[in-house]
């Protein structure tokens, strides 16, 4: 496939594929999971419910409290009244373009939210940094590379491997991370799983959304705006086919 093609071919926007010959519906909404993180329970809190056009959420007036207030958007089949879980064998290509404004930028995360064996994101931090961590999706850092209060594009690409999401399998499934910050996407390339069964778990429920994750403080607002959000199907990409090996990864320490 021409990296370089097809990624000017995106919009920013969102999109998702369901692999070849698969029976995956459409989506076709999104399920709001407001506070699912509460720590600070006296926030203002005003959300954008306009998918697939935007989804902004505005969170100011903090007060105290104690960790973190996390939002998230997830995906859904049934128009927003459940979180689609995707198994193993559900192929997916994601884009979305994120503005976050925050004040202070302490504390303040957005991006793709990923529910499986605990909570991850892909998306930027305070510090600047784009990154992908928690959940059972690989590691992955672009570096600080992102200047807070800029447009970015986000994209992940799943390509499934040859197991069944419970049995350990020869290709392990890959997950591609790109961003771009203004001068286009930039690849992580395509990079392994390596939890047992070799990507995402088909016998426990797998959550890919939007969302912001504020800690709070005093004051201060945290404005995470998604826009633009798509699902068309451009072609060359429809079928993404087993994983490939080639890619180099990174690892936390």
């Amino acid at each position: 496939m021409a990296q370089k093609a097809f990624t000017k071919a995106i919009p920013a926007a969102l999109l998702l594929l369901a692999a070849a010959g698969s029976a995956q519906a459409a989506i076709n909404g999104v399920f709001y999971r407001d506070r699912l993180f509460n720590d600070y329970p006296n926030s203002d809190l005003t959300v954008v419910r306009n998918f697939p056009s935007q989804i902004k959420y505005t969170e100011t007036n903090f007060g105290s409290g104690g960790f973190a207030n996390r939002h998230s958007a997830y995906f859904s089949e049934d128009g927003g009244a459940t979180p689609k879980d995707f198994n193993y064998g559900d192929a997916f290509d994601v884009c979305t373009t994120l503005d976050l404004d925050a004040t202070p930028a302490n504390g303040r995360e957005a991006g793709f939210h990923i529910d499986q064996f605990g909570l991850g994101i892909f998306g930027v931090l305070p510090n600047g940094e784009i990154a992908n961590f928690g959940s059972v999706l690989p590691f992955y850092s672009a570096g600080v590379v992102w200047t807070p209060g800029a447009p970015v594009s986000l994209r992940m690409t799943y390509r499934p491997g040859n197991g069944d999401g419970v049995n350990p399998s020869t290709i392990p499934s890959t997950m591609e991370y790109q961003y771009d910050v203004g001068a286009g996407f930039v690849s992580s390339g395509q990079i392994p799983f390596s939890n047992l069964e070799g990507g995402i778990v088909s016998s426990f429920d797998f959550f890919l959304g939007l969302g912001v994750q504020n800690a709070g403080a005093p004051g201060g607002t945290s404005i995470a705006d998604f826009t633009n959000i798509k699902v068309p199907a451009p072609a060359g990409v429809a079928v993404l086919g087993l994983a490939g090996m080639f890619a180099g990864r990174r690892r936390r320490a």
